[in-house]
């Protein structure tokens, strides 16, 4: 893996996504980091793998992603699906208004993102698809089937291209080229001033505003993974 540098990304705080980067960890992660510990550890009694496929060096990415993330994004994460009074929320937590001063957006926050682990997810990624595709010459596909199955929510059948998929737009977010749109609401956000982000709204000017339209329509891409239904109710959501 070639050395890239860490890159200020720009990242929402929007519960889907978050939910999303949550569940890459649990089931999957975890459990590919286990096995290649067993592995090495001298366990016969694990899943075949690809070689290059290093479950520990995977977990660890995703983690230190994890640790990047601003503490108000961390604490969303964390409480997925679970109400949270605002008074409750972590100090920092940035509040992004319309040019009427009125309507909120979704908070945007720019986080430093090594691409290197970046690129770790993605590499495992491709692992993933093909043992899907009965690729790979391993257990991994079987791996997959076995973890869906294991973590079927009740009612639903065991999914394994469903874990694969939600890990896919779960990493397709964190992927996002910057673009001008990504630069100018860095920019928006930068001029509040690290002490003022708990208590100054951040109004958006008219360009701002398109901007933020503009990525928040790439990032409802990215959550939805080419479904139309979860692509149209997510950007109404954070329309």
């Amino acid at each position: 893996m070639t050395d890239t540098p860490s890159r200020l990304a720009l990242l929402p705080d929007d519960e889907d996504w978050l939910g999303l980067l949550m569940g890459m960890e649990e089931p999957l992660l975890l459990q590919l980091s286990l096995n290649t510990r067993d592995a090495r550890a001298g366990d016969e009694e694990v899943w075949e793998v690809p070689e290059d496929l290093d479950g520990i060096a995977a977990h660890d990415a995703w983690g230190r992603i994890f640790q990047a993330l601003p503490e108000p994004l961390r604490e969303g994460a964390r409480n997925t699906g679970r109400y949270v009074s605002s008074e409750a929320r972590p100090a920092g937590q940035y509040t992004l208004y319309a040019p009427d001063g009125r309507y909120e957006h979704t908070p945007l926050y720019p986080v430093d993102i090594d691409q290197n682990d970046v690129a770790t997810l993605a590499a495992l990624l491709a692992h993933l698809r093909r043992a899907l595709e009965g690729g790979g010459g391993t257990q991994l596909g079987e791996f997959l089937d076995a973890l869906a199955g294991d973590w079927a929510e009740p009612g639903r059948d065991p999914d394994a291209k469903r874990l694969v998929g939600d890990f896919a737009r779960a990493l397709a977010v964190l992927r996002l080229e910057p673009q001008p749109d990504t630069e100018l609401l860095l920019n928006a956000l930068a001029a509040a001033g690290p002490d003022e982000r708990a208590t100054a709204p951040i109004v958006l000017s008219p360009s701002q505003e398109d901007a933020y339209q503009r990525y928040m329509t790439r990032v409802s891409s990215a959550v939805a993974g080419g479904d139309r239904h979860e692509y149209a109710l997510h950007r109404f959501v954070n329309d």
